[in-house]
This record gives C-alpha cells, sequence and structure tokens, in this order.
C-alpha cells in the first residue's frame, strides 16, 4: 500500500507521480532538490496569474482582516461591487450569478437549473469532454472518466464534435430521435482544454445555436478552462457570435489561489426564480475569500501592463509552436490564445518534461500547453525551448 496518508487523484496509488514543492516564485515552481520548474499547464489550467500573485493575495488578506466568513444569505462589503465587476466584464450585465466553490460544483448547478426550468431531463454533450468530476457533471463528461463509475443511463445523449462530417446535420437528427421535448439543454465546453484544445467554428456555433432555439433547448457553455483570457479574449464565448443562457466559470475566476466558481443565467432564467424556489445552495456560497480572490483577478486582467504583456506572449507563443510544427514527430498543432494542444507521433515520457525544468500535461501521444498568463516574453522563450528540445531528442 502507498506510504501516503491520502489519495492522489486520477491515478493509481502504486507508483502514483507526485514531486515535493519547497516554494513557488510567479511562474516557476521549486522542489526539494531544487529543481526549477516552469509551470507549462497553469498547474491545472487555473493560475492564469501564476503560483503566488501579489495583487490576488492582497484582496484576500484585506478580507481576512475583516470578514473571513459569511452566512450564504449574508451581504457584505464587497459582495455586491465584485459581482457587478464581474457581469461587466463578462459583457452579461442583464443576467445574475450563482457562487460555487468549483468548476463541477458551477457544472452540477447548470444541470439542475436547466432541468428545473425546462422540466425536460436529457442532456446533449460531446464524447470528447470534460465537464466535472460530481455525479452529474461525470454524466456529462464524455471522456475515459466517465467509464469507471456507474451512473445513469438514460441522463445524457452524445452529439458529434464540430469537426466530424455533416455534424449539424447528424445533430438534428439525434435531436429529432430523442425528441426535442424531452431534451433540457446542450452543454458545450467552448474550446475544450485537457481533451485536446478543439473547437466549433462560426458556422457551427450559428448551427448549434438555430437548434437550441427550434427545439427550445437550453444552451450551457462550460468555460471553466476558457475563461479570464486564457483563449487571447476574456472569455471564449467571445470568440463566437453566440449567446449562451447559462455559462460555467471556475478555476481562473481566482487564479486557483482558493476553490470557487461561478454560474451565469440569462435574465429569463433569473426572472423565473423571482416566483419560483431556487432549489440550489452551498454552505460555502459566495465565500468571502473566494469574492476577494475573485476581486483580485478582476483588477489585474484589466492592468493595462497585464493587457500589453499578454499581447506580447499570445505572440511568442504563436511563433515558437510554428517551430514546434517542424519537428518530424509532431502531427498537429491547435491554438487558442494561450491554451495550446501538440500531438505527437509517439508518446514522449512526461519524466523527460520535468527534467528539463517543465511542469505541463504529457499524454498518450499529447502535451498540452497551458502558460500562466503573467509569464513574460523571455521566460516563455525559454521554456518553449525546453519543450522543442525535449520533443527533438523523441524524434
Amino acid at each position: 500500500m502507498s506510504t501516503l496518508p491520502y489519495y492522489i487523484s486520477w491515478a493509481k496509488q502504486k507508483g502514483a507521480d507526485t514531486f515535493n514543492i519547497k516554494s513557488v516564485d510567479g511562474v516557476k515552481v521549486i522542489t526539494d532538490d531544487g529543481l526549477e520548474l516552469f509551470d507549462m499547464t497553469s498547474i491545472s489550467y487555473q493560475a492564469h496569474f501564476g503560483q503566488n500573485h501579489p495583487t490576488i493575495i492582497k484582496h484576500m488578506k484585506a478580507q481576512l482582516d475583516s470578514i473571513p466568513m459569511s452566512s450564504p444569505k449574508g451581504i457584505y462589503p464587497g459582495k455586491n461591487e465584485a459581482t457587478y465587476e464581474l457581469l461587466q466584464y463578462m459583457g452579461k450585465l442583464e443576467g445574475k450569478i450563482f457562487y460555487t466553490t468549483g468548476g463541477a460544483e458551477t457544472v452540477e448547478n447548470a444541470l439542475k437549473i436547466a432541468r428545473d426550468i425546462t422540466k425536460k431531463k436529457v442532456i446533449l454533450a460531446r464524447k470528447n469532454s470534460y465537464h466535472g468530476a460530481t455525479q452529474g457533471a461525470l454524466v456529462a463528461t464524455g471522456d475515459w472518466r466517465h467509464d469507471s463509475h456507474q451512473l445513469p443511463e438514460d441522463w445524457v445523449v452524445r452529439i458529434p464534435e464540430p469537426n466530424d462530417p455533416d455534424a449539424l446535420k447528424k445533430t438534428r437528427e439525434i435531436i429529432e430521435k430523442v425528441g426535442g421535448n424531452n431534451i433540457a439543454a446542450i452543454i458545450i465546453e467552448t474550446i475544450t482544454g485537457g481533451n485536446g484544445v478543439y473547437y466549433g467554428d462560426q458556422a457551427w456555433w450559428d448551427g448549434l445555436s438555430a437548434l437550441c432555439k427550434e427545439f427550445k433547448m437550453l444552451l450551457i457553455m462550460d468555460e471553466v478552462v476558457c475563461g479570464f483570457g486564457r483563449t487571447g479574449k476574456p472569455f471564449g464565448y467571445m470568440h463566437y457570435n453566440v449567446h449562451p443562457d447559462i455559462i460555467c466559470l471556475a478555476k481562473g475566476i481566482t487564479g486557483g489561489m482558493v476553490p470557487f466558481g461561478a454560474l451565469w443565467t440569462s435574465a429569463a432564467i433569473a426572472e423565473h426564480y423571482e416566483e419560483n424556489i431556487l432549489s440550489c445552495g452551498l454552505t460555502n456560497y459566495a465565500h468571502p475569500l473566494g469574492m476577494a480572490a475573485m476581486k483580485g483577478v478582476l483588477e489585474i486582467v484589466k492592468d493595462q501592463k497585464f493587457l500589453e504583456n499578454l499581447t506580447t506572449v499570445e505572440k511568442v507563443f504563436l511563433d515558437e509552436l510554428e517551430k514546434i510544427k517542424t519537428l518530424k514527430n509532431v502531427k498537429a498543432v491547435r491554438v487558442k490564445g494561450m491554451l495550446a494542444a501538440v500531438d505527437l507521433t509517439s508518446s514522449v515520457e512526461g519524466k523527460k518534461f520535468f527534467k528539463k525544468g517543465l511542469y505541463l500535461v504529457s499524454q498518450t501521444n499529447r502535451i498540452i500547453l497551458a502558460p500562466p498568463l503573467i509569464i513574460n516574453a523571455n521566460e516563455l522563450k525559454t521554456a518553449m525551448k525546453a519543450v522543442f528540445e525535449v520533443l527533438q531528442d523523441a524524434n
């Protein structure tokens, strides 16, 4: 049996990959043996602003000194202000926010609300997807994490991937077979993260939106990975002329500094709950530390220096990925902002990247890159050069 007194997530416990952290510094993690690792995956796509951003810490410390915890029904200084700031940043002032403590809870409540509003049960979702590890979110999830659990079989129906032949036509056929009167919503990751950075084009989004309107299905957009500047715009939906009914947020909402999430609902949904009970709640709903960290994030993402640096490093990222494309063992590269997938002809062991001073997601025949948005050009060039060298040596 493993000697650790706690579990390692998503792993066989015997021989699970771990490493000892001595300290953190900006975009780097320093291990016990002195190895400096560039965090090229923003931990798990949430550390947009590095490991210890002073602006987020400042807001959290101030909150600890004033109101460190609150009743879910409590209204305290900053709660209204931070929420209005979030709505303004989203460009969604007409809606309302329900707060959670993470991505899976956000998706879980999105699905509950969709079913409650429509009085229908079935959710449409893609096979190539991940929406969270709670039961409802796992049912919607299509990747390998779905398969190892005993989940309800009639809650979700799979639709084609955006790049599949005749994707919209086949989606319509599925809807007609299931019956629009049985389908509550479609849930879609605007841009997938760990499942390969896939996304639909404008025509696909237009078609999907039209199907939702025709068959009276809600559109839920899972922005947990791609929100808060990750994809080159504040939110992924801003790349497309799309108007979701529900938007799921987490990860970058606090830069990973505290577990937190948020669910935006349209004005129509908010109006429904004026006279109907919202049967959703959490002990740590709108927790003051989460609200404070989010306020810090919203301060950072509006800062001109941050925005100028982000523009610079996005170009550097693209340039370095173009170099990586030239390697013989690279099949394809997909990139949106500061999120990229590199498909390989064969797998490269994660330890090879680690030894080169890189912390990143290494999968079978693929790596995912999601550098912190605060990384500077020189740091990014150094880290990407190391990625290039590992892949080149593996040729």
